[in-house]
């Protein structure tokens, strides 16, 4: 169904209130997931909603709380609040840290998720800053190579770099497939691809609920077992987190400025970005998209459009909460 930004800010709203999330914490929440539907990143939008909104009767243990720090680094306990709260405090503040000491990182731990790294990978390149984030995905889904037990979580990476142009920005799963991709498949009655899970026997299947109850493949064969295996160290293990517990998080910040011209950066990203496009296409591709810029486009139409299309099934979820 077409539903305008404003009636759907009414219905999220509601919920909020229901569950006693301030103005002020709404409008964060609220913002990330209107931020992923106009990216057409529809599986981390407001088909999450419902499943978050459970989250929120769950109370928070305080206020986040500073573990260690020094000049260039935080460690906080996110004390069971939502990534969205905690994130766009402590990003924006470790992005004044690395303006200061060239480069900086945080790592938060026991935070229940924000909805994408990308979100906080692309402001600290909005801020002319390279941003690399990256999360213990909170439960076990990914086979390593060679087996059909999950083992891994899906653990996510995002990376930001500012481009005269517009961000740069990686933002993906190490998984074949985002879980958000196999909940919405599941709420929506869709099968998945084929090849890239396997039921809780070890068998192929395209169906979302066995798949849940099964094993995701990595993309990219063992390339990506491995690299989910190193980002669990760097979000998991690093901070002595149990498996299908709490979730990790790491955040670095790097100011470009300790290598040169910010300025001069920006443009050289830009005209390389540019360079690639302009390289001879594979038949049947009609364009070369760089990482993060099919969502700017998609995000720059729907503003125009003012309106958003969502399922009736996610609105009728949504309408169920409050």
């Amino acid at each position: 169904m077409k539903i305008t930004i404003p009636q759907l800010k009414k219905l999220c709203f509601q919920v909020f209130e229901k569950y006693g999330v301030s103005k002020k914490d709404g409008e964060l929440i609220f913002a990330e997931y209107l931020d992923a539907e106009m990216r057409g990143r529809q599986c981390h939008g407001f088909s999450a909603f419902v499943k978050f909104s459970a989250k929120m009767l769950k109370k928070s243990q305080g206020k986040p709380k500073i573990v260690k720090q020094g000049s260039s680094f935080t460690i906080i306990d996110g004390k069971q609040n939502l990534g969205q709260i905690v994130c766009n405090e402590w990003v924006e503040k470790t992005i004044k840290k690395a303006k200061k000491q060239g480069v900086a990182l945080l790592g938060i731990y026991n935070m229940h998720s924000y909805l994408m790294p990308g979100t906080y990978a692309r402001l600290a390149a909005n801020k002319n800053m390279i941003g690399i984030v990256t999360n213990y995905g909170g439960a076990k889904r990914i086979a390593p190579k060679g087996s059909i037990d999950p083992f891994f979580g899906t653990n996510p990476l995002a990376i930001g770099i500012p481009s005269a142009d517009f961000p740069i920005v990686l933002d993906m799963a190490t998984s074949s497939v985002a879980v958000g991709k196999v909940r919405l498949a599941k709420k929506l009655g869709k099968l998945l691809p084929a090849g890239l899970a396997v039921d809780k026997y070890g068998k192929p299947t395209r169906d979302p609920n066995k798949a849940m109850q099964g094993a995701l493949f990595s993309f990219a064969d063992y390339k990506g077992s491995g690299l989910a295996l190193v980002l669990e160290i760097l979000t998991r293990v690093i901070y002595d987190l149990k498996p299908n517990t709490k979730r990790g998080y790491l955040f670095i910040i790097i100011d470009p400025k300790i290598f040169g011209s910010v300025s001069a950066f920006k443009k050289r990203v830009a005209k390389y970005g540019r360079d690639i496009k302009k390289s001879r296409k594979a038949k049947g591709v009609k364009e070369i998209w760089l990482p993060g810029e099919r969502s700017e486009k998609t995000k720059r139409a729907n503003l125009k459009k003012k309106y958003l299309e969502i399922d009736d099934k996610i609105i009728e979820e949504i309408k169920a909460q409050i």
